[in-house]
């Protein structure tokens, strides 16, 4: 019989080798009980007998974990770290979080070159924050207020940290590949994703507050500006960073500027939502002359009206405004010399500035788009030169003189009209042409309005 000597050899190393890792996996089990000392409250290792294999001296541990080469994560004096089977500490306990320790002691069981992964660590004699290795070792010097574990692949990869209160992004040299600009973490790491994909690289704006002034601009991923720090308040440029407009304030007020800093509306409106509106007029395509919104004028205080894009369309020479209905509306009403009276879009006033409440020049426009007749509907007007009262048409004329003491609405609109009107102390009812049709001898309007709506359900002109 002949045998194969080179085949012998081969399995009896392929045994041996077999035997040593049964012989280690023997051994490494007679440490991975773990169990508290009740009198200490500190964790350790039993063997299979029973006795410490690992004295308890951990304020926290885990189980090990590994295969050819095991670890536990434990924690010690507030701080995290690994142990070999031995109880060896592999991985210094430098770490604030279990997790980061587990992911440092999983390259050790590797056989990872150390360095190869960079862990965040605060140095203890001055609270400063640098990288080490899973030793322990430094390996870019404690210079930061505040640092976050790495993220992404060579030669992509970025950690977040803070210089000067502000944040930025480091690569795995050490070099500040984002500047420290933003106000925090999450927005730093949000451009430092920007960074790896290289996404959006002339659109994506983030804002963020100039240090020396105190106002808001925009950066793009590198942390440089590219939108002038001008303003008090700020919008996002949408969910991503990445849409074409976001809303500014200045000057107490709002408009809207594109991703390149142009000024798409004035800053001109009262509320973020106004100027949001407003884009979205031109964004919808809409004619800019058939729209209108009310805002005063900052410098003088006065009312007018604007289009879309915050230019005046109506001089702001009034002390009060409204909207036109939908905003797209033909007419509104304003006040002037502390008067109401209606005007069409192209700021003509329909009626004269006759008119004590809004309400009232409203009805009046209302009757001018709706083309009724001149008289449908009178209005009671105080005569503010002799103040008596009398009755006005929708163009602020006087229809019936002012020569009453005071006077109400007409009860009915058309043909059986009548009004509370106040003469000799008394109220009374008249009719369309001012004539008494229910005599003054009531002392309230209230009175007098009772009968003449009895009146008007019998007669008719």
């Amino acid at each position: 019989m002949q045998f194969d000597l080179e085949l012998i050899k081969s399995n009896m190393k392929r045994l041996s080798f077999m035997l040593f890792i049964a012989l280690a996996f023997a051994l490494n089990a007679e440490a991975q009980k773990l169990e508290i000392q009740p009198s200490t409250k500190l964790y350790g290792y039993k063997n299979s007998d029973g006795g410490w294999q690992i004295a308890p001296q951990f304020q926290y541990a885990f189980e090990f974990q590994g295969h050819f080469k095991r670890f536990a994560v434990v924690k010690v004096e507030q701080k995290w770290g690994c142990i070999d089977t031995k109880g060896h500490l592999i991985v210094r306990n430098i770490f604030y979080t279990s997790g980061e320790a587990e992911t440092a002691g999983k390259e050790w069981e590797k056989g990872d070159e150390p360095g190869k992964w960079l862990y965040p660590a605060q140095n203890p004699s001055d609270g400063k924050w640098g990288f080490v290795d899973y030793y322990g070792n430094w390996k870019f010097e404690p210079e930061y207020e505040a640092a976050a574990m790495f993220q992404g692949d060579e030669p992509m990869s970025f950690s977040t940290v803070k210089t000067g209160g502000r944040w930025g992004c480091i690569d795995r040299k050490g070099v500040m590949v984002i500047e420290p600009i933003f106000m925090a973490q999450e927005h730093a790491e949000l451009a430092g994703k920007q960074w790896i994909h290289g996404r959006h690289y002339d659109t994506w704006r983030y804002p963020t507050k100039d240090k020396e002034t105190g106002r808001w601009g925009y950066v793009n991923y590198l942390g440089r500006w590219v939108i002038a720090a001008e303003y008090e308040a700020y919008d996002y440029f949408g969910s991503d960073n990445n849409y074409i407009y976001a809303q500014v304030k200045k000057d107490g007020r709002w408009g809207s500027i594109d991703r390149n800093g142009n000024v798409i509306s004035k800053c001109i409106f009262y509320t973020r939502d106004d100027a949001d509106y407003a884009l979205s007029q031109k964004e919808h395509g809409r004619n800019i002359n058939d729209w209108r919104l009310p805002v005063s004028d900052i410098a003088s205080g006065l009312y007018g009206w604007v289009d879309y894009e915050g230019e005046w369309v109506i001089s702001p020479i009034y002390q009060g405004a409204t909207h036109f209905i939908n905003d797209t509306g033909m007419f509104a009403t304003c006040k002037l010399d502390g008067y109401w009276a209606s005007i069409d879009n192209n700021g003509e006033l329909l009626s004269q500035n006759v008119f004590t409440l809004s309400s009232e020049a409203y009805q009046a426009g209302y009757e001018w788009d709706n083309d009724q007749e001149l008289g449908h509907w009178l209005y009671p007007i105080k005569n503010h030169t002799t103040g008596y009262w009398g009755y006005v048409n929708f163009k602020g004329q006087w229809v019936i003189q002012p020569t009453f003491e005071d006077a109400k609405l007409f009860i009915k609109t058309w043909n059986n009209r009548a009004a509370p009107a106040k003469m000799d102390g008394r109220w009374g009812c008249i009719d369309h042409t001012g004539q008494f049709v229910v005599k003054n001898i009531y002392t309230t309007s209230a009175e007098a309005y009772e009968a003449g709506r009895r009146w008007s359900e019998k007669n008719k002109f």
